[in-house]
């Protein structure tokens, strides 16, 4: 099953790292980068996401950057292995929540078998970006974020008797989010989170293409590295786990705004039934779930015709896959559409406004179940790109694992 382990941490000197971290890459725009790098010259986001500079390439800047930055101070290593007790204090739609976790470091594993399960499909180009600084940095920047289930709720429990005690470093983000953290070195609380994850799956909510950056990685130096042996940080990834029954997980939906395909509106006619656009959120909380197309200012919903078309569609995913309305709507309605051929939104006016500028479509889906997630991902299978949006992501900076 699962094996996690503490690790010696590196981290920002100081307690108050509010200017200092970023959010994953991959959800940073050209403008949001450009308003990181203005907070401080030493802000996460000049390694996570390097500009070209006067070296060779922008990896080999980044590595330079990042081993400046601990001969100088700004970043510290610890002097015994830890977890990491992460806290965030957030507004999900008005509703104010508390999601907690910790940092680990996670022994890697083929990703197409065994503990620790993906539940979304990848793409190489990313890949490849984030196995370049890899082999640079020699450092997981930002974590997988794992999901398990907590029996007993013995980690959530732990966490807010944590939460108690002064914290170790914290944040306010852009969006408001507070973030704060805990090192944690004693020996039976480290005991205690590896016992509750020596029997259980974890499956991958954020990260897939970082763990699979990781675990090749890891192929790497196998190769190279004649003195190998299983306990090298190599063969681990940093990341954040966090409990299935924590009542601060909240899942997003990521809309797509899309050329309008040939054939779009001969397959709505084909496989669903066309209701108000009104009629979206009331049909959302059903199986199979609703779609909303926005096209030239209409909306319209979108309810499944008939499930046959699911199994015909997509032969072998299970039920939970097919009754997604991210499935449906890309085995449905854009099955010849290439996924770098969409962009994908959090809010829904964002994607009606983006629609109408680009003359395009938008397409609203619901949320992803958590129990979905679980399902597809012991079924073996994986979603589409996008498919699920945890929030609030977790921060890049706020610890960092050194795979040398």
């Amino acid at each position: 099953m699962a094996k996690i382990k503490p690790f010696y941490g590196i981290r920002y000197a100081g307690k108050d790292i509010t200017r200092l971290i970023c959010p994953p890459y991959d959800i940073i725009s050209e403008q949001e980068k450009k308003k990181l790098k203005k907070l401080s010259g030493h802000n996460m986001v000049r390694i996570e996401l390097p500009d070209r500079g006067l070296g060779p390439n922008k990896y080999a800047d980044a590595s330079r950057l990042f081993n400046g930055w601990l001969e100088r101070g700004v970043l510290k290593k610890e002097t015994k292995p830890a977890l990491y007790f992460y806290e965030q204090h957030f507004y999900d739609h008005g509703r104010k929540l508390v999601r907690r976790g910790y940092f680990a470091a996670l022994r890697l594993e083929n990703p197409h078998g065994g503990a620790v399960k993906p539940h979304e499909r990848t793409l190489a180009k990313p890949k490849q970006d984030r196995l370049s600084l890899l082999r640079s940095v020699k450092a997981n920047l930002s974590p997988i974020f794992g999901l398990f289930n907590d029996k007993g709720n013995k980690t959530v429990n732990l966490c807010k008797a944590l939460s108690k005690k002064r914290c170790d470093a914290y944040a306010v983000d852009p969006e408001g989010t507070r973030h704060k953290l805990w090192v944690v070195t004693d020996a039976e609380t480290v005991a205690a989170m590896e016992k509750v994850l020596s029997d259980r799956k974890i499956f991958i909510a954020d990260g897939h293409h970082r763990y699979e950056t990781a675990w090749n990685y890891s192929l790497e130096m196998r190769k190279k590295d004649r003195e190998f042996s299983p306990g090298k940080e190599y063969n681990f990834v940093m990341i954040y786990l966090c409990p299935m029954e924590d009542p601060g997980l909240s899942i997003w939906p990521t809309h797509r705004v899309v050329v309008e395909p040939a054939g779009f509106e001969a397959r709505i006619e084909k496989y669903f039934v066309t209701l108000p656009g009104g009629d979206f959120k009331k049909y959302s909380g059903r199986s199979p779930q609703p779609l909303l197309v926005w096209k030239e200012g209409r909306q319209r919903t979108l309810v499944l015709r008939d499930k046959k078309a699911l199994a015909a569609n997509m032969p072998g995913k299970c039920k939970a896959y097919r009754e997604l309305g991210v499935s449906m709507l890309h085995s449905l309605l854009l099955s010849d559409v290439s996924p770098d051929k969409i962009t994908y939104v959090k809010s829904e006016q964002e994607a009606f406004k983006l629609a109408k500028e680009k003359k395009c479509l938008a397409v609203l889906v619901p949320a992803t179940p958590i129990g979905a997630v679980k399902e597809i991902a012991l079924a073996d299978q994986t979603m589409p790109q996008k498919s699920t949006y945890f929030y609030p992501k977790v921060a890049s900076g706020i610890v960092i694992h050194s795979v040398r």
